[in-house]
């Protein structure tokens, strides 16, 4: 008995592999945010920096063990720190054409502007990408997303071609990658509906 509970013991003081990997690439990439926006590099306002890097990393680490869902915490899977920096780009990127896009359509004279509601399934690897993938969603002008019911996303379209845009699965295979390097093109994007904004949610 004592043997078993000493083997428990040790189990449970070994560290995760990886458990603080990305909380250390994420307080590097805190740091360096502070200092570009902060514009001052003395000792005082560094220090600041750290102090608040901290606190922010060490809150972020007691959040991870908090489950968004029942049976999976926040930080069950760990992101591909190199796919992330590619990725980071990519949305930047695609903010700024959709931007472009939404502004040209909105300042036309004759407003040509089709409002609807998409609808598709997305079989992310975990609760945290469907996070990033909805969010991103909204982060892109012209797109909303309204609600996630399990695999189910119901997104808000500015135009058609907006909608077109998110339906060809690039921005779901894109996010699903930051934590699976094998993504089915037909599990990241499926059963694409276009509903109309009156009752696009009560159709879910």
């Amino acid at each position: 008995m004592s043997e078993s509970r000493s083997t428990v013991t040790e189990t449970a003081a070994q560290p995760e592999p990886g458990k603080y990997r990305n909380p250390l690439v994420q307080a590097a990439l805190l740091m360096a945010v502070w200092l570009i926006l902060s514009e001052h590099y003395d000792l005082l306002h560094v220090l600041y920096g750290v102090f608040s890097v901290a606190v922010v990393t060490w809150l972020n680490l007691r959040l991870r063990a908090l489950p968004l869902v029942e049976n999976e915490p926040a930080g069950v899977a760990s992101v591909r720190i190199g796919r992330l920096l590619l990725y980071l780009p990519w949305l930047l990127w695609q903010i700024i054409q959709s931007g472009v896009y939404v502004a040209y359509k909105v300042l036309q004279p004759r407003l040509d502007v089709q409002p609807e509601i998409l609808r598709f399934r997305s079989r992310q690897p975990s609760l945290m990408a469907k996070v990033i993938l909805g969010n991103s969603i909204t982060l892109t002008p012209g797109t909303l997303t309204l609600d996630i019911r399990g695999d189910t996303f119901y997104v808000h379209a500015l135009t058609g071609a907006v909608a077109h845009g998110l339906s060809d699965g690039n921005m779901p295979h894109w996010v699903a990658s930051l934590y699976h390097k094998e993504c089915p093109p037909e599990q990241l994007c499926s059963d694409v509906v276009h509903l109309d904004t009156r009752d696009g949610l009560a159709h879910g």
